[in-house]
């Protein structure tokens, strides 16, 4: 049987679907605060850093434990990993 999460798309979708899930969960976590308060955008906020850390961290990860993967596919590591990483400096 061929495992669906370790493999180099299954760790990009499994990541990308968690983040999505709490990010639909977010109103249930913050229904008690105050309807004026930020606790939403301040959340969801961590959640997208979450979710592009955790996209480029995933991508650096690929290319040591798939490395047949990335020499084939290599346009889409490199993608992500431009791309997320040109993020995270952008913002520092």
């Amino acid at each position: 049987m061929k495992k669906l999460i370790f493999n180099p798309v299954g760790l990009f979708c499994t990541w990308v679907m968690v983040c999505v899930f709490f990010w639909l969960f977010i109103p249930i976590l913050s229904d008690g605060f105050h309807p004026s308060s930020q606790t939403q955008f301040v959340l969801r906020t961590y959640l997208l850093i979450s979710l592009v850390c955790g996209l480029f961290l995933i991508s650096l990860l690929n290319m040591f434990l798939f490395k047949d993967w990335v020499r084939r596919f290599w346009f889409v590591n490199g993608f992500l990993t431009l791309v997320t990483g040109g993020t995270i400096i952008y913002f520092f």
